[in-house]
């Protein structure tokens, strides 16, 4: 009876009852906004429900720490509980843990990455009812879970017990370990957050990287996922993302222009040739009538007259070989029709002396 008099007893009393009020009230503002947010996001409505659910996850467990807190501090659970739950399983100068600081440690985790995930999907509720491109969304969601993950990670190591001393030289150890083997690991690590921040390649974007072409599929911390046409996954180190020279072929723009070299015969009309290649250009679906395209007479060579075919495509829409491939295709049936000859490099051999061929008699 003294501790239902108790005023802590009451202010846990009053907490949950506030609590449950609080969860039917979300409970009502949820709806409200998911409806809002249904019929006015048309690529946020997953978003929404994930967010929902996140949502009724926490309060739940909210509710159930609070009954617990409650209930352990009942007289009865806490002349015999408490005693078994603080008992110390570890207990240095920098190491503190029991049962109980165990169990907290567990619980604080769990809610940090609920919390986490909540932040998450309201930012990209955020984003994309702002109408931001996909490449922001992803990447300001990668910064804030590898920021929180950190957080959360040292939150839990002090509820569980763990002292900041401990953790100092935990850190030295690493900074050794940095300087001799796991150098490479922190580089792309480092890297990984350069990316982000700067943007200059983000998850979308269509890149050539040495001898491989493809779209960045994934930005993480330490690597980043490259899909090329041949639906392969390549696993790049974030750091040659940043050290090395690479084509970011929708870096600032999706359209590019491409050059198609083509050699004709040097029978060939110039004229009738340009005409071909512009009516090419402007039938393809791949290429965009503005800018509009254009041909020029490049240079004289040794076995061709040389031409270039300039194009604009959208790298969103079709990757690059695939538009140059069509046009290739599109350019071989058209010159076939109009029988324009494409010539192939040939030597003339000429003898100072009469050549003579002798056949030998059996």
């Amino acid at each position: 009876m003294e501790y239902i008099k108790n005023s802590q007893f009451i202010i846990y009393i009053v907490s949950l009852i506030l609590t449950i009020l609080l969860y039917f009230l979300l409970l009502k503002v949820k709806k409200i906004l998911k409806d809002r947010f249904h019929t006015s996001l048309k690529k946020g409505k997953r978003v929404v429900e994930r967010l929902d659910e996140t949502t009724d996850t926490l309060l739940k467990i909210i509710l159930f720490l609070i009954v617990v807190n409650i209930i352990f501090q009942l007289p009865v659970i806490k002349q015999y509980a408490h005693p078994v739950l603080k008992k110390p399983i570890l207990d240095t100068e920098t190491v503190k843990i029991s049962l109980l600081s165990f169990l907290k440690g567990i619980f604080v985790f769990y809610v940090l990455l609920l919390i986490t995930k909540i932040i998450r999907y309201l930012v990209e509720i955020y984003l994309v009812y702002k109408s931001k491109g996909k490449e922001i969304v992803s990447s300001v969601d990668i910064l804030i879970y590898n920021f929180s993950l950190i957080l959360i990670v040292l939150i839990t190591l002090s509820v569980l017990g763990i002292s900041w001393k401990l953790l100092i030289p935990i850190a030295g150890a690493l900074g050794i370990g940095i300087g001799f083997g796991i150098q490479d690991i922190v580089n792309n690590f480092v890297s990984g957050f350069i990316i982000l921040f700067s943007r200059t390649v983000k998850r979308g974007d269509w890149i050539t990287l040495g001898d491989k072409f493809g779209k960045i599929v994934d930005i993480g911390i330490r690597t980043s996922t490259l899909r090329t046409l041949d639906n392969i996954d390549i696993i790049i180190p974030n750091s040659h993302l940043i050290s090395g020279e690479l084509i970011n072929w929708s870096y600032t723009d999706n359209i590019v222009r491409l050059h198609i070299p083509v050699g004709v015969s040097y029978s060939s009309d110039v004229e009738e040739v340009k005409r071909v290649l512009l009516d090419i250009a402007y039938k393809s679906e791949d290429v965009l009538e503005e800018p509009p395209p254009e041909v020029r007479f490049v240079e004289f060579g040794d076995s061709a007259l040389k031409f270039e075919l300039l194009v604009w495509v959208d790298v969103k829409k079709i990757p690059v070989p695939l538009a140059k491939s069509n046009l290739n295709y599109h350019i071989w049936h058209a010159f076939k029709k109009h029988k324009i000859q494409i010539p192939f490099p040939q030597q003339d051999i000429w003898f100072r002396n009469e050549l003579v061929v002798r056949k030998e008699e059996k």
